[in-house]
């Protein structure tokens, strides 16, 4: 597990070196203008009122992201890392990379777009805007290693920034000694943003948002409490000015991780610093 973070981390880091460099060094051309370049590159701090564990009472916790967005041709990428506890508050022992004592959870997700790949583009009065196949690799720093594949759509929609539904069939190289190396459900995956308002001064209100339900998973008949489904729903609202922003999230969880416990099925409270450098 160890050398895949590592490896996570040597791909999001040069990214976002390269994406500053191009912003720098030409602010008013694209070196890539004649191809659908863009992006950015995020860092955020949270601190979770109560992050829960399914089979023990939830713990507040500090969780810092790194996260990369970008659109190249047919190519998207999006992917982050989330470093718990990253300033020893929570836990006895001091960080160590890779090791379980500060939790570490990502998640890859890149996909191809089957219009670029054709040469096509949809009228921006269509409300399709792409089809693609999809791909996520999501992983911890404990016994998680997990494969999605599938099919993406990204739609117009005027007072949104965005709307992505994405759809995958599950494959659990590891998750926690159940139903391993084998395909496992489904993956619905809806993220979207809406620009709520900006004033004069240039201060925005955002509001983003993620989806997932996990659907028809095989149980393994090994673990107490398991069930069929699982939904998590996580909504943010962001004040903020040129990239920086004040962040409070809420997630609503109904049998997280597919458990039917008391604590799996508690909301998430966290506020949060965010920087988004775009390019």
């Amino acid at each position: 597990m160890k050398q895949i973070i590592i490896i996570v981390i040597l791909i999001i880091l040069p990214c976002v070196v390269f994406a500053q460099n191009n912003m720098f060094n030409n602010n008013t051309k694209n070196h890539f203008s004649n191809k659908d370049f863009y992006g950015s590159a995020d860092i955020s701090m949270d601190y979770k009122f109560n992050s829960i564990r399914p089979y023990e009472e939830s713990k507040p916790d500090t969780i810092t992201t790194l996260g990369l967005n970008l659109r190249y041709d047919y190519f998207d990428f999006s992917g982050y890392i989330d470093i718990h506890d990253i300033f020893y508050i929570y836990n006895d022992k001091p960080y160590v990379f890779g090791e379980i004592n500060n939790y570490l959870f990502g998640e890859i997700n890149p996909r191809i777009s089957l219009l670029a790949l054709a040469g096509q583009k949809l009228s921006g009065r269509n409300i399709f805007k792409d089809f693609l196949i999809a791909y996520n690799f999501t992983f911890d720093s404990d016994d998680l290693l997990q494969h999605y594949m599938g099919f993406g759509i990204d739609f117009n929609i005027p007072i949104l920034s965005y709307l992505k539904i994405n759809l995958y069939a599950r494959y659990n190289q590891a998750y926690y000694g159940r139903n391993e190396n084998s395909f496992d459900g489904f993956l619905l995956n809806i993220i979207y943003e809406v620009p709520v308002y900006t004033f004069s001064s240039g201060i925005e209100i955002v509001y983003s948002s993620w989806f997932k339900y996990i659907f028809a998973p095989s149980t393994s008949g090994n673990i107490e409490n398991e069930t069929d489904y699982s939904i998590q729903w996580k909504n943010t609202f962001k004040v903020g000015y040129k990239g920086f922003y004040l962040a409070y999230s809420y997630k609503h969880n109904t049998n997280y991780l597919e458990l039917n416990t008391r604590s799996a099925q508690e909301g998430e409270h966290s506020i949060g610093i965010y920087y988004s450098y775009r390019f």
